[in-house]
């Protein structure tokens, strides 16, 4: 598998190929339904299988106000897609300048010229290049001009429901973890380096390891229930998202507490699993307060994921 960039396409990079092109944002069960026909149809021609893709995401460029939060960062989009067997993945830096060609122009120059299309899988509300003038109707009427297909493949549906990124979106902003994952084909998911923080809970008794999540898509502010992946193995942990109101935090952040773990995660990848939402945010009066309370989160944080109280596991 290969990974390219637009601006080195030349013309006749690859001979022929089955194409699709997207954003593919969260990479979810939709997506690997596309990517998953693009590679069986390339195999069954011959030819190459490619997935086209952007980097940043159009509206952070054309409407910054108007851009969702990303359900995965760049990297893992690419290595998700890559996992689905595709042989090569063009990506596009998108700003004003990629945003103004014509969608003819990408057809003929990049597609065809450069990509050697036979066939474009596409979904039903494709809509590409200036303005998304770019319909299905062109690529048709290109495609019988110069000799290539166009596949529409409907809509993904799960018990009725459109698979898509906003979808998931929405169940991550209400902490609906079950409908992400169903949807997304694998548990939602935040992961990023762990850094330095200003270590207040390990002065409280609860050493937490501040992730920088590299996913724009965050759980709503709170406690949450999770499992953490580290690279001593998966441990429990008691997730807080979102400022820390008893010390006067207005600043985001994710801090995980990882029970029953001794070690140093600074500089490793942590990746969090949310199950459940235990709590919302809440100011305590106190640190005192915010102690017992912590106690109180880490109780039920073994409950939630089926754990032995940790009387119960200390006695022999």
């Amino acid at each position: 598998m290969r990974v390219i960039e637009h601006n080195q396409l030349t013309p006749g990079t690859v001979a022929a190929s089955v194409i699709t092109v997207g954003n593919f944002d969260g990479v979810h069960r939709g997506h690997e339904a596309l990517i998953g026909r693009v590679v069986r149809r390339a195999r069954e021609l011959g030819v190459e299988s490619v997935v086209y893709t952007f980097h940043p995401h159009p509206l952070q460029i054309l409407n910054p106000a108007y851009c969702p939060p990303l359900l995965t960062s760049f990297e893992e989009r690419l290595a998700r897609i890559a996992d689905l067997g595709v042989d090569l993945i063009v990506w596009a830096r998108f700003d004003r300048e990629y945003a103004a060609q014509e969608p003819r122009q990408f057809v003929t120059r990049t597609l065809v010229g450069a990509l050697g299309v036979k066939e474009i899988w596409v979904g039903p509300d494709f809509g590409f290049g200036r303005e998304r003038r770019g319909s299905i109707g062109l690529l048709r009427e290109v495609g019988s001009q110069v000799g290539f297909r166009v596949e529409v493949l409907p809509e993904c549906r799960l018990g009725g429901e459109v698979v898509s990124s906003t979808r998931i979106r929405r169940a991550v902003a209400e902490a609906d973890f079950e409908t992400a994952a169903r949807l997304l084909g694998r548990p939602f998911s935040i992961h990023g380096p762990v850094i330095h923080g200003a270590a207040r809970g390990r002065r409280l008794g609860f050493p937490t390891a501040n992730v920088l999540p590299r996913e724009e898509c965050l759980p709503p502010p709170g406690v949450y229930a999770a499992w953490a992946q580290t690279p001593q193995g998966e441990f429990p942990a008691a997730v807080n998202i979102g400022p820390n109101p008893t010390f006067g935090a207005s600043s985001s952040g994710v801090e995980a507490y990882l029970l029953d773990f001794t070690g140093d995660l600074y500089g490793k990848e942590l990746r969090l699993r949310p199950v459940a939402r235990i709590r919302g945010e809440i100011a305590f009066r106190s640190v005192d307060d915010l102690v017992d309370h912590i106690r109180s989160d880490v109780r039920e944080v073994r409950r939630v994921l089926g754990l032995a109280p940790e009387a119960a596991r200390a006695a022999p």
